[in-house]
């Protein structure tokens, strides 16, 4: 899955928004506060919502630019990237890349089958978790200027 969008936050801003959460996420999981310059390499378990375990690696950091993770459950494997620039009037330009591998052919094809379904539901969540980031950034601006 791919979903490009423009976000009117400064790229810093976003940016810092999804390390926050990935190092909220690690410090859940493990009790570690891990800086973000350590972030690339790192890996942890994480118990999901469903029950599993999951094997996560942060894959790739570049500061204000990438962020990637690979996450393996028992049945699939995730693969997530961000990767964020800014345009010329300052917005955040957005790519979201997701794969989704199956450990096997019955897997992946019911992932396809499903990814299909839930596609369009998935890529709405993400439009609007990028507009509430929006809102809580203008929220926050104009508080400053009062």
């Amino acid at each position: 899955m791919q979903i490009k969008m423009t976000i009117a936050v400064p790229v810093e801003y976003y940016f810092s928004q999804i390390i926050e959460s990935a190092r909220y996420d690690i410090h859940a999981q493990t009790g570690k506060n891990v800086a973000p310059r350590n972030l690339k390499g790192f890996t942890y378990r994480k118990q999901m919502a469903n029950g599993q375990t999951a094997h996560c690696t942060i894959t790739d950091y570049v500061p204000g630019q990438v962020y990637a993770y690979a996450m393996r459950t028992g049945r699939n494997e995730f693969t997530v990237r961000y990767e964020v620039t800014a345009d010329a009037d300052g917005n955040t330009q957005l790519v979201y890349l997701e794969e989704v591998t199956g450990a096997t052919k019955g897997v992946d094809a019911n992932n396809r089958a499903s990814g299909f379904l839930m596609g369009w539901f998935r890529k709405r969540r993400f439009k609007q978790m990028g507009r509430a980031i929006e809102q809580a950034y203008l929220g926050n601006g104009a508080q400053l200027t009062n």
